[in-house]
């Protein structure tokens, strides 16, 4: 996950918001080999985490249209 933020601009301090204070979370989804994941939108960044060790998969920058919508609720 260090090294995927890195990659893409993402700070530990986006992460922290997007799981602390989301604009909005996903239900729980299952991949087709039964891997668990929900997923947190942040104004700066996007964490995809499993729901059942707490572990986070992977992160990206929020895009504006996902910010737009979600800030009008």
């Amino acid at each position: 996950m260090k090294e995927r933020s890195e990659e893409r601009g993402v700070s530990l301090d986006d992460v922290k918001d997007a799981l602390t204070n989301p604009l909005h979370i996903d239900e729980i989804k299952h991949d087709d080999q039964g891997r668990p994941s929900q997923r947190f939108i942040g104004e700066g960044a996007t964490v995809n985490i499993n729901p059942e060790t707490g572990i986070i998969t992977t992160v990206w920058k929020t895009g504006s249209g996902k910010i737009k919508k979600y800030k009008k609720r």
